[in-house]
């Protein structure tokens, strides 16, 4: 008699050790990786243990208990999970939650465009792979307007407060409150010359307003050295001397310091978030908690 072929061993890599070894590389840690994905930090430990048991690699350099960060295996490792979660996750969503289909309409600022929209879309595009998202950048002063007259969702804006709000309600939100400040260019002496050449958006953008309130106030002239369509345009004008910017304090980029010798303090401005009329749509909240988590990072 001869003796059956023994089945082959199933090499299924398991996607909740994936998943921890994603969460180390991103947060730099087990303790934080544990934190996100609500184990305990020798839980943690251990899956990465049956992860290079598995694979006979090890995935991360350690020192003195610490992760110093992925090895050349791990770093490989890292781009299959990265894509393999991702798959999951969108199968996952569309058979969890089928009904959440259909278009979205966001408006936001240009500046987040660059600082924490990329990964808010990575993460909605997960949850929600069936919804259509459209988005329009431009001044706050528009986006609210158009949220308003419900031809958006969602508006992401700036705004100066005057102390007269009503409280944060169903359709409305207060995201974040910063000061606004002068940044110049490293070594520029824009901010000695008058009148003081400014860098501002067009007319009815928020800080541009309240920068010019603030100059005649003080009694300070000015001229507009530099009018800008996009944030990139205004931060490159600034950063070569040509002017001064009104902007909130963590807007602060490479190239630019703040420059507040010398000139008015700026008031405080605020980031809101609008919701068009009607009934908010569980994929608009969706957004704007992913919005908010982002800004807390960059924050």
């Amino acid at each position: 008699m001869i003796d059956p072929v023994p089945a082959p061993i199933p090499r299924t890599l398991d996607m909740d050790l994936l998943r921890a070894l994603v969460a180390i590389a991103d947060s730099g840690g087990f303790s934080a990786a544990a934190s996100r994905l609500g184990r305990t930090q020798s839980a943690v430990s251990l899956q990465i243990k049956r992860l290079e048991d598995a694979l006979g690699q090890p995935l991360l350099e350690r020192s003195q208990g610490r992760v110093v960060g992925p090895t050349a295996e791990g770093r490989l490792l890292l781009d299959y999970s990265r894509r393999i979660l991702r798959l999951n996750d969108e199968a996952w969503a569309c058979f969890a939650r089928p009904d959440l289909a259909g278009r979205l309409r966001l408006g936001l600022p240009e500046e987040l465009m660059e600082s924490v929209f990329p990964r808010v879309l990575a993460d909605f595009s997960r949850d929600y792979p069936r919804v259509e998202l459209s988005v329009r950048c431009d001044l706050s002063a528009r986006l609210t307007v158009l949220a308003d007259a419900g031809e958006l969702d969602l508006a992401i804006a700036k705004r100066m407060p005057d102390g007269k709000e009503a409280e944060a309600s169903l359709h409305w939100r207060r995201l974040s409150r910063d000061p606004l400040v002068w940044l110049a260019g490293e070594g520029s002496n824009a901010p000695d010359r008058r009148p003081l050449p400014l860098a501002v958006f067009h007319e009815g953008c928020v800080f541009r307003m309240a920068a010019i309130a603030t100059l005649a106030n003080a009694g300070i002239p000015w001229r507009a050295a530099f009018v800008a369509s996009s944030y990139t345009a205004l931060r490159h004008a600034v950063a070569t001397g040509l002017a001064v910017t009104p902007l909130p304090r963590n807007l602060l980029a490479p190239g630019l310091v703040e420059a507040g010798a010398g000139l008015p303090e700026l008031p405080v401005s605020e980031l809101i978030a609008r919701f068009g009329p009607g009934e908010v749509l569980p994929s608009a909240r969706r957004l704007l908690a992913l919005f908010e988590a982002g800004l807390l990072q960059r924050d």
